[in-house]
């Protein structure tokens, strides 16, 4: 009897409980995530079992911003002017998210804005080919899942004092006392493209809610818990590294969830200068990479899917690291570092507000022990790295990581030479 081929959506959601792709990777997750949470028909995070959610398609503001063919008729229904046309344009070209590796223009399904404001915030929407008529449609092309998923890792959390406070804290971000001139405008701009009638259920959504109970689920509550809680930054800062952290976040899913033989340590050069730590770090991500592919085999146990499946979810991982300032490059010689909006999530993530973490702590308690990083040279001693490379080469290491956290301002240094990772809103002793 010959089996039915296997998706590439059902078989993420074997192995990860949500659909990673490479369509949806980098920015996207998290970006998905913030659509279900500012449209959700019933507030934010809510605890009943089934959710539908209000989508707007914002495909006004992206297609006057990279679409040449929308027509002249269609942007004076909207704005009075030549000069208003030319001012918005300009100004929503600097909310586009920032994509990775693209050498040409993104078409305007591919544009998609940051919600630096709520009404910023949108679904996918593309006019498909063939079409008679060029009307939007609200589709999934880049939000394929792994938003969902995320959304209700937050939604499902047992804690229910954590669960409460982030709640709280989301509503004071996205909906703060007095809404902004960009908020105005955004809203505005947003009215005139498609949107839901009515409130929908999403079906990817309802195919990720089953939680394992696992630490990967704690650590992803409680990074965006301490995020949240640093009231003193920017609402801009704190929706950034919610992005970020729910990308990296998925990229820690994807190695701890894959079989126990299958766990990769991954090897950061913060430093760039020692050959031998550099051609660790690339051995460590090319062994991920390897082990997905293994554990993608595996999961399959026999069954039909195409290579371009398996692509599929491959790619998702090499895509996102290189988005969230994880790897050097998505092409080339890759291999682990850090850049400064990953510090910066991962930092936020660590450390709630008020607190303050010691160096050491945070490399290996939080860095090695959570997500697997291996920075300074008590990780690698743990990770059995110190029979090949000497311990001088990780002490460096974290050194330089020190310098960058400190480049953030994240980092504090004592008289005694103590260094202790927070940020500025911690109250002085």
């Amino acid at each position: 009897m010959k089996l039915a081929n296997l998706k590439s959506t059902n078989l993420s959601l074997e192995m990860f409980n949500g659909v990673l792709q490479s369509d949806s990777s980098g920015s996207y997750p998290g970006l998905e995530l913030i659509s279900f949470l500012l449209g959700s028909d019933q507030g934010m995070l809510p605890s009943t079992p089934e959710v539908k959610i209000t989508r707007y398609g914002h495909d006004f503001a992206r297609r006057l911003v990279r679409d040449e063919t929308l027509a002249k008729k269609d942007i004076e229904k909207v704005l009075a002017d030549d000069f208003s046309e030319d001012s918005i344009r300009k100004l929503l070209r600097c909310l586009e998210l920032e994509l990775e590796n693209i050498t040409k223009q993104p078409t305007w399904s591919r544009t998609h804005f940051f919600p630096y404001t709520k009404s910023l915030s949108h679904w996918d929407s593309r006019i498909r080919a063939g079409k008679r008529e060029e009307k939007a449609m609200l589709e999934r092309q880049y939000y394929r899942g792994a938003g969902a998923f995320a959304f209700n890792v937050l939604r499902f959390d047992p804690d229910e004092n954590r669960l409460s406070e982030i709640k709280k804290n989301l509503e004071e971000l996205f909906y703060p006392e007095k809404d902004s001139p960009l908020e105005f405008l955004a809203k505005t701009l947003r009215s005139h493209g498609v949107y839901d009638s009515e409130p929908t259920e999403d079906e990817v959504e309802n195919r990720s809610r089953e939680m394992l109970g696992d630490e990967l689920e704690e650590l992803y509550r409680n990074g965006v818990f301490n995020i949240l809680s640093h009231k003193s930054l920017p609402s801009v800062t704190k929706i950034k590294s919610i992005v970020n952290w729910t990308g990296i976040w998925l990229i820690i899913v994807g190695n701890l969830r894959l079989p126990t033989e299958l766990h990769t340590n991954f090897i950061f050069d913060c430093g760039g200068q020692n050959q031998q730590l550099r051609r660790a770090s690339q051995r460590s991500l090319k062994e991920f990479i390897k082990n997905v592919t293994i554990g993608i085999e595996s999961a399959i146990g026999g069954r039909e899917i195409s290579g371009a499946g398996i692509q599929k979810i491959k790619g998702f991982f090499a895509s996102t690291l290189a988005s969230m300032r994880l790897i050097n490059s998505l092409k080339g010689r890759r291999h682990f570092t850090f850049g400064l909006s990953g510090i910066e999530a991962l930092t936020l993530a660590a450390v709630p507000s008020n607190h303050e973490m010691p160096f050491e702590q945070f490399l290996n308690s939080w860095m090695f022990d959570k997500c697997r990083f291996v920075i300074g040279r008590v990780a690698a001693q743990r990770a059995g790295l110190l029979e090949a490379l000497d311990a001088t080469i990780f002490e460096e290491n974290e050194k330089r990581l020190a310098d960058q956290v400190l480049a953030v301002g994240m980092l504090r240094v004592y008289s005694d030479a103590t260094k202790m990772v927070c940020v500025g809103d911690i109250n002085d002793k």
